[in-house]
């Protein structure tokens, strides 16, 4: 490919399958009317696509200078509509960039680098009362991991954070040679309909750390796992709270076999003031 060459410090394998591309674009379903924040546009592949779209206005925030540099030399680079953004997207201020642009018509769209996705995930996730639509491109092993069900490998913190920020969708899978350079493992595009209050009624930034508690010793019984959260947050051990957890027997059950709903029942309960 021609303009600059990918660097590994910002993990850039750039999109050159102009199909894919169509289909990235296309899942993101913009209205006229929408602002959308590319996160890498890289050598343009995406950006073109979404100038051809109905958006009102279109952001594309990179690290690497010389993506924005390439980029400004296109000749879709002249519509007025499109704004280039040297910058890091996870120290970006998501809520000023929108502006006064109604939550439903805020997306973010983005071919990720692999070795920030989970950063860029979360930071997703934390501005889901301004965001209302991502779609995302990224490994897909950690796609699996966010749609995963209950009781398999893959199930454990993204898919938890995930049901609490709303729904995602596993679209299709993208091949090795559909990028340059050509990465080692298969991609897919995740469409994400966030929610912008917290679901189960339970703060998200609150109940993740329980989260990680429960899954940072997968293997072991809950009582075992969630032994240095409850020192931490309750100054006392989870086993002198395994009969006031509730239907949720933490001797016995680990973290893999409980859905979200359980999840939230289980922390109310341990967080609870005892009498």
């Amino acid at each position: 490919m021609s303009g600059f060459a990918p660097r590994k410090r910002f993990s850039q394998n750039f999109l050159t399958d102009p199909g894919t591309a169509d289909k990235i674009v296309d899942a993101l379903e913009i209205m006229a009317g929408d602002v959308v924040i590319e996160i890498g546009p890289g050598k343009g592949m995406l950006t073109e696509r979404l100038v051809a779209s109905p958006a009102s206005r279109i952001i594309a925030v990179d690290v690497d200078e010389r993506a924005i540099d390439h980029c400004r030399t296109l000749p879709w680079a002249a519509d007025p509509r499109v704004e280039f953004l040297h910058a890091d997207f996870l120290s970006l201020d998501l809520a000023a960039l929108f502006g006064s642009t109604p939550r439903s018509a805020c997306k973010v769209i983005g071919n990720i680098p692999y070795a920030i996705t989970s950063d860029i995930l979360f930071r997703l996730f934390e501005v889901r009362k301004v965001v209302g639509r991502a779609v995302i491109m990224m490994q897909r092993e950690v796609a699996r991991r966010l749609v995963a069900d209950i009781g398999t490998k893959e199930y454990g913190i993204l898919t938890i954070a995930t049901s609490l920020a709303g729904a995602a969708r596993l679209l299709f899978h993208v091949k090795p040679g559909s990028f340059f350079p050509r990465p080692d493992v298969t991609s897919s595009v995740v469409r994400f309909d966030l929610d912008d209050s917290d679901r189960f009624g339970v703060p998200m930034e609150e109940f993740m750390p329980f989260v990680r508690a429960l899954f940072s010793q997968r293997r072991k019984v809950l009582v075992n796992a969630l032994e240095h959260f409850c020192q931490q947050h309750l100054g006392t051990s989870a086993r002198s709270r395994a009969g006031s957890t509730g239907p949720i027997d933490i001797e016995k059950r680990r973290a893999e076999e409980l859905r979200v709903e359980d999840m939230v029942v289980l922390y109310t309960e341990l967080m609870k003031v005892p009498a």
